[in-house]
């Protein structure tokens, strides 16, 4: 076991943040490389900054394992990184960086899930022996010779590249600019180069302990003194160049080795004027000056040039440079509840019964610039929330990854709408259910056999299609495959065998048999393998969507393929609502479920074999449900005539609710019951929420798939 160390807990939030997002993006090369089955350069060198970087950030924080994890997988990749042709079979390196990443995930997860206490360390020492000889090997074939590389830095693998320099070298290095905590992005590239250099000075020195040293950076650059090991400064000075968050460097007093690759360690500048060599002066730094290279040449200069030409014409565009930062998830919740509760006040002001018979010019106006006010607050608060939902599709690549080489199918997978933006919250309800879906796609829905495609007119490769599209408030993510589809007589045979049918089998349409694989422990898998028959899975997927308010839609052919339509709210916070009355009560149904409202007359009245009571339209006939039969509750209107009817549709099911009168459309913000009425079954019963009315009462909201189903 293990112990976050003393000191560093502060600084947990900003590595878990940039470590998973350096191992997605590690996972999206690999995965984009892989189908092309070769590495660009420009995608080696990725990888190798991305594992150098969690190298010095995770020994920054004290977790050496996962330091030395990084450290070895960064050297294999050095080695290709120098000789990119010496990769004959690149199988072997995706499964190994592959494993790396999977086995930094999970160690995160275990310090994640115990933030505050003691975590289990796990051992890397098999891994790391595979990358170790993996190295070994790819020196050996770039070299020519037979005997393995040594133990030592990447570094030694260009020990002939360049001759020894003995002198210091001084550099000031400039961080993107509002990346905050700069300190801190300074401390860790000290550590980065800290083991390859045998002397290091740096100014602010106290950047481990002091935060008001950001300031200083900002202002005049963090400035560093350093003796290669081995007069190796180009790679120090790589090293620097390639660390997470350095927007440029520039070069003192310039190294030996450097000057024939000028080019190569250039920083990222606007204009590259002549070389500067300056003493380094730590008691008084000079001032921010532009960045620039050590040796510019003419290819350089003209890159340069053509960016400076380009930033120009972007100013004169009116383009300015985003800023971004980093916000806790905590607190944009807090904010999003305040404005909730400010929509909520707002709402019971303009509505306050001592107003009503006033004529109140003046406070109608400044009720109705309130009220857009407040709209556009909570219009931007939502916004804020909003995420993309390509970090969950991105991750399903990596699934179909697996299951391809495990199943042996040799499957397409297609991705659209990934773009597409839903609440955070409900972004990280989503990942389980599409993994279950995805899974299930690739074990039940593409066919085994080859064969069985071809006989069937289908192209040997698979398909499988996950998208996203908005529609009227709603995200309609959809997960289809063109495999052999669900066969019913064969659901039936394992329903009956369960004993889950609750009717005779004739009265079962397709719909119905289809959606039998959503109930609990359902599994046509006779045999337990690394994917499914273990009786969870699809059960799990509509629980999770139904927690977000959201529904699931089984669609499928036999012989051509399945969907699953899932239907979620953009957000879970607040929505727009019909309210109603029954009796004394009010109610609030979502807008986006509701098809009409209308008034009946007692003569369209129909009854069904059980006596229950419908109404035709259009040809189509629904079943009515009265409120306040449902709800037990006591009111005056009991006729039809007497009251308005609201036609209902969710999950393809469809339902007139009685209700007494619509009272209007309001925007409602959904607060769950509170925790002490959790041993009653109220959402079972049709009711997902509450929220609080302009007058102070409240309002349930009615679950309309609930009520229905």
């Amino acid at each position: 076991m293990a112990k976050i160390e003393s000191g560093m807990e502060a600084m947990l939030d900003m590595y878990f943040y940039e470590t998973n997002s350096l191992l997605e993006q590690l996972d999206e090369i690999l995965l984009r490389t892989e189908q092309a089955n070769a590495f660009e350069s420009d995608d080696i060198k990725e990888i190798f900054r991305i594992m150098h970087t969690i190298k010095g950030s995770s020994a920054m924080m004290g977790f050496d394992n996962l330091s030395v994890l990084a450290h070895k997988a960064e050297d294999m990749f050095f080695v290709i990184r120098e000789n990119p042709d010496v990769i004959t079979d690149v199988s072997f390196v995706y499964d190994l960086v592959f494993q790396v990443s999977d086995s930094y995930k999970a160690q995160i997860e275990a310090i994640q899930n115990n933030i505050g206490g003691e975590y289990e360390l796990m051992n890397f020492d098999d891994l790391i022996d595979k990358l170790i000889k993996a190295r070994d090997k790819l020196n050996s074939e770039a070299s020519g010779e037979a005997a393995p590389a040594s133990e030592a830095a990447p570094a030694a693998a260009k020990s002939e590249s360049a001759p020894v320099s003995d002198g210091k070298i001084s550099v000031r290095v400039f961080f993107d600019d509002g990346c905050q905590m700069e300190n801190l992005r300074a401390f860790l590239l000290i550590n980065t180069i800290r083991d390859e250099c045998s002397f290091l000075e740096f100014y602010p020195s106290d950047v481990e302990t002091n935060g008001e040293s950001s300031k200083e950076i900002v202002e005049n650059g963090f400035l560093i003194t350093f003796t290669a090991n081995d007069g190796k400064d180009s790679y120090v000075l790589n090293l620097i160049e390639t660390a997470l968050n350095v927007q440029s460097y520039e070069i003192l007093n310039e190294p030996a080795d450097t000057a024939p690759k000028a080019e190569e360690t250039a920083p990222k500048a606007e204009i590259p004027p002549e070389p500067t060599k300056t003493e380094l002066k730590v008691e008084k730094p000079a001032p921010k000056p532009e960045p620039k290279p050590a040796t510019p040449t003419d290819a350089s200069i003209e890159k340069a040039q053509a960016a400076v030409a380009n930033a120009n014409a972007q100013a004169q565009g009116g383009a300015q440079k985003q800023s971004l930062i980093s916000v806790n998830l905590a607190k944009l919740d807090a904010l999003h509840d305040i404005v909730g509760e400010i929509i909520t006040t707002e709402s019971m002001v303009i509505s306050n019964p001592d107003l009503e018979g006033l004529e109140l010019e003046s406070f109608n106006k400044a009720a109705r610039d309130l009220k857009k006010l407040t709209n556009e607050l909570q219009d931007t608060v939502m916004s804020i929330r909003m995420v993309p939902l390509a970090g969950v599709f991105q991750k399903m690549n990596r699934i179909v990854r697996d299951m391809r080489k495990k199943l042996n199918k040799d499957v397409d997978f297609l991705l659209e709408g990934e773009d597409t933006e839903v609440d955070k919250s409900i972004v990280d309800s989503l990942q389980d259910p599409l993994m279950h879906l995805v899974r299930n796609c690739m074990d039940h829905g593409i066919e085994d056999n080859v064969q069985d495609r071809i006989y069937a007119g289908k192209p040997e490769k698979g398909t499988l299609k996950l998208t996203a599209q908005n529609a009227s408030g709603e995200v309609i993510i959809t997960v289809s495959d063109d495999g052999a589809g669900i066969d019913p007589d064969k659901i039936m045979a394992k329903a009956r065998k369960m004993n889950l049918l609750t009717k005779p089998e004739n009265e079962y349409s397709i719909k119905e048999i289809q959606n039998l694989i959503l109930l609990p422990g359902f599994s046509t898998n006779e045999q337990v393998t690394e994917f499914s028959g273990r009786g969870v899975g699809m059960d799990v997927v509509k629980a999770n969507i139904e927690k977000c308010n959201g529904t699931i839609i089984v669609d499928s052919k036999k012989g051509e393929g399945t969907s699953f339509i899932i239907k979620i709210p953009l957000t879970l916070a607040i929505i727009d609502g019909m309210e109603i009355t029954v009796g004394d009560l009010v109610f609030t149904v979502p807008i986006s479920t509701i098809k009409e409202s209308f008034k009946i007359e007692e003569s369209q009245i129909l009854r069904d074999t059980g006596g229950n009571e419908m109404i035709m339209i259009r040809g189509i006939c629904y079943p009515i449900l009265r409120l306040h039969e449902k709800f037990n509750i006591d009111t005056d209107v009991t006729k039809l005539e007497d009251g308005i009817l609201l036609l209902v549709e969710t999950d393809n099911k469809s339902m007139c609710i009685f209700a007494d009168k619509l009272i209007g459309e309001q925007q409602v913000v959904v607060k769950p019951f509170p925790k002490y009425l959790s041993r009653y079954n109220i959402k079972g019963e049709g009711l997902s929420g509450c929220t609080i009315m302009g007058d102070g009462s409240i309002s349930l909201i009615i679950d309309t798939n609930t009520l229905i189903g």
